[in-house]
């Protein structure tokens, strides 16, 4: 028997990837894709028309018996109602809990808007301020633009309309904007699942009680350490870990989910060992990168505070860290993007060198639509310096750009990359050897030092040292 009355429920996102449906349920934090004629019947029901109207409409369309039609809505109607988008009138209470997994789990709706060239998660750069500076950071404190509001609110239309069910709102330091709270009600109100990144210094119990209003993914906690004696001597400000700690805490008893970031370095290494353990403790999840990345104004000196090959494989081994894939396809320019606080949008949030075009001036659709978007993802997809023809560690590499050297000013002379680090290390957590022919131990051997014992700072310096050497002699 077809249902009678319907009602639509509040906090759900609706997105067109490609021929599918995405809804998402911001409360439960889920998102269910449909096929067939679920578009159709969606935009029905939410123009206002009756089960028995859309039924009718749908035999008359497709040219089938009203009663297959009906079967046909019915079916959607429930599958809606199961998943928390509706209620039905002769439905009381909640749904009972879906065994199917949702949608954005497992990557399913990561490789459906990656098939369908659809951004699936982007960053937003609110700004560039922060009241920080951590040694290691990326940022350009040179520059100091803050995103203005009327910007944010197009870019989140835009970024709607276009399909991409995930944004992080990040910084600089978000929550010195007087108005985040107002873009966080917006990025709720157009139906995102979303995340915010900050360090919470600013976080107090007031903020909290206003955060756990809105339906957040995660709040990610930048923390480097256990203690603040290790944390502080990365962010270089005494009592900031009491802040990002309480912050913490403070939003995890308000239900809203936290997860501490911490980028590993040669001064907070040892530390990282029990960093997993302290971050449940305190009942939060938590990030670990041995990664570091050039400073956005082309600067490589964040990338001599970083851990050696034997440490990288060190973190793997203990289940720290995550080893990488070097079978994962880059999504850079098709599935992830970054738009900075001045309008640039970049083909992915740790590429800052090769802009896809400015928002401020033209249209997302327009940008995506572009051959420029296609050329600068070949080139990434398919970027590898010169010191890669003769590596045979090459199979093995991380299939990132950014590592590879592709943000780094002169990257083609460079005789090392980040990523001949990773996979490196890689090797070495799996009881495999580096090839004598790989770059870091080439650049090693030159500089007559342990090639497991250095990081990509100081490989990248010794081996700029030797080519210049070569060529003042020459």
């Amino acid at each position: 028997m077809l249902t009678q009355a319907v009602t639509l429920r509040d906090k759900v996102g609706t997105r067109q990837i490609g021929a599918h449906l995405c809804l998402i349920n911001q409360r439960s934090q889920q998102a269910w894709v449909f096929s067939g004629v679920s578009s159709q019947l969606w935009d029905e029901l939410r123009a206002g028309r009756t089960p028995e109207e859309i039924a009718l409409s749908l035999a008359a369309r497709v040219k089938v018996p009203l009663a297959k039609a009906e079967a046909a809505v019915q079916d959607f109607l429930e599958n809606l109602w199961g998943h928390g988008f509706v209620t039905l009138e002769e439905r009381s209470g909640e749904a009972p809990a879906s065994a199917e997994e949702p949608f954005n789990s497992h990557g399913r709706l990561w490789n459906i808007c990656f098939d369908n060239h659809v951004l699936f998660r982007t960053w937003i750069d609110l700004l560039i301020p922060c009241n920080l500076r951590c040694q290691h950071c990326y940022l350009d404190f040179s520059k100091t633009d803050v995103m203005p509001f009327a910007d944010v609110c197009s870019y989140l239309d835009q970024l709607a309309e276009h399909g991409c069910p995930e944004v992080v709102l990040t910084g600089g330091e978000i929550f010195l904007r007087r108005d985040i709270m107002d873009i966080i009600a917006y990025t709720q109100e157009k139906g995102f699942l979303f995340e915010l990144f900050t360090n919470g210094n600013f976080i107090t119990a007031s903020v909290a009680d206003q955060l756990a209003k809105y339906h957040i993914g995660a709040v990610q906690i930048s923390v480097y350490g256990t203690s603040a004696a290790v944390h502080e001597a990365i962010t270089r400000k005494p009592g900031t870990f009491e802040k990002s700690i309480r912050a913490a805490k403070l939003l995890i008893e308000r239900g809203i989910p936290v997860r501490l970031v911490n980028v590993v370095q040669a001064v907070n290494y040892e530390d990282a060992f029990g960093f997993p353990a302290f971050a449940h403790s305190i009942g939060a999840d938590y990030d670990i990168d041995g990664t570091l990345m050039p400073n956005r104004n082309g600067s490589q000196e964040p990338l001599k505070l970083g851990i050696s090959v034997a440490q990288m494989a060190a973190l793997h081994t203990a289940g720290v860290t995550k080893p990488p894939n070097p079978q994962v396809q880059c999504t850079a320019a098709r599935g992830k993007g970054r738009i900075t606080s001045h309008g640039d949008i970049y083909p992915c949030n740790v590429i800052n060198n090769a802009s896809l075009g400015n928002l401020r001036t033209t249209s997302l659709e327009d940008i995506w639509a572009s051959p420029w978007r296609n050329e600068l993802r070949e080139s990434i997809v398919n970027y590898k310096p010169t010191r890669c023809g003769s590596c045979s560690n090459d199979p093995d590499c991380v299939p990132c750009a950014a590592t590879r050297g592709f943000n780094q000013e002169h990257h083609e002379e460079a005789p090392v990359s980040e990523a001949c680090m990773i996979t490196t290390a890689d090797l070495l957590y799996r009881g495999r050897a580096m090839a004598p022919d790989s770059p870091v131990a080439r650049v090693a051997a030159s500089m007559g030092s342990d090639p497991y014992a250095q990081n990509a700072g100081n490989l990248i310096h010794g081996g700029l040292v030797q080519i210049q050497a070569i060529a003042a002699a020459r």
